[in-house]
């Protein structure tokens, strides 16, 4: 019973954090477009024109104001908090191995293949938000001590958490015919797009409008045909399958990334359950507002707070 219930306080940690990684970058992206359009309105003049409705224009100065009132507020606390954690790690000298980085956002790319990760953000990008949160996590907890002996009891108890089995970022096409699937391979052979062609002729609803993606698979995975899992270790990154057949249609499936499985060892990731095990005991906010008063916060905007 004790193991069942860590098992689910960590999965909901991971989804947890999965969510706000995913949060922030979603924000970045925003800002980061809308920094576009404000050097964009600079150069081209506040009124530079973007689309027209009738007799009335929108204009980039009117897209950035739009965008500022709804993310601004958000925004800009979240690059507070960035900072404040920056000031205060280094102040307190705590520090997170890139190890300890790579291993969350490896797991986080298995888990939530369909984020904004996946779109025009960089890893870079996704990295330094995986470091920030891992710090403030560890600034939480920098003073809470638990014995060796808590730590890799429940590293034995809960394994399974610490492995990642080979994974494959997949796509597919899905079309009636053998015929039409050999066309398609024809096609992607003279330079045709995999994934405008899914979202052209696949007959797969639920996937033809993101390009046929499917995420990360696993052998594990029972949603799609075992098949894929066979045909895609074959592959090599960047190519796509032969048509194969599956429940009376045919498929061709991409294969964008294969990510090696790793049982990661109780060193690698003490600190990991030091910390997952001092934040289930925490009581109140757990986010970097707790440090404004000792970095000295001040807001120079009406609404901010």
């Amino acid at each position: 019973m004790n193991q069942k219930r860590r098992l689910k306080q960590k999965w909901v940690w991971n989804i947890i954090f999965g969510l706000v990684i995913i949060n922030c970058l979603t924000l970045a992206v925003v800002v980061k477009q809308s920094f576009s359009l404000k050097e964009a309105a600079f150069v081209n003049g506040q009124a530079n024109i973007v689309a027209t409705v009738g007799d009335t224009v929108i204009t980039r100065k009117d897209m950035l104001e739009e965008l500022e009132g709804m993310y601004g507020q958000e925004m800009l606390t979240k690059m507070v908090n960035n900072e404040v954690v920056k000031q205060i790690a280094k102040k307190y000298n705590v520090t997170v191995s890139e190890q300890s980085v790579d291993r969350e956002w490896k797991m986080i790319k298995t888990m939530y293949s369909r984020s904004p990760m996946h779109t025009n953000t960089s890893e870079e990008l996704v990295k330094e938000q995986i470091r920030s949160s891992l710090l403030l996590e560890e600034l939480l907890v920098k003073d809470v001590t638990i014995p060796e002996m808590e730590l890799e009891s429940y590293y034995q108890e809960n394994k399974q958490l610490y492995t990642i089995e080979d994974s494959f970022h997949l796509s597919h096409i899905i079309v009636e015919t053998k015929d039409e699937a050999e066309t398609i391979v024809k096609e992607l052979k003279d330079g045709s797009n995999f994934t405008s062609l899914a979202m052209e002729v696949s007959t797969d609803e639920l996937t033809a409008n993101q390009g046929g993606d499917l995420g990360f698979l696993t052998h594990e995975s029972q949603v799609y045909p075992t098949v894929y899992m066979e045909e895609a270790a074959n592959l090599k990154e960047k190519s796509w399958s032969d048509p194969i057949s599956v429940d009376g249609k045919y498929a061709i499936i991409y294969l964008h990334e294969k990510m090696d499985g790793v049982t990661y060892s109780f060193e690698e990731v003490k600190d990991q359950i030091r910390r997952h095990l001092a934040m289930e005991h925490m009581d109140g906010s757990v986010d970097a507002s707790i440090f404004w008063d000792e970095v000295g916060v001040v807001w120079n905007l009406p609404s901010a707070q």
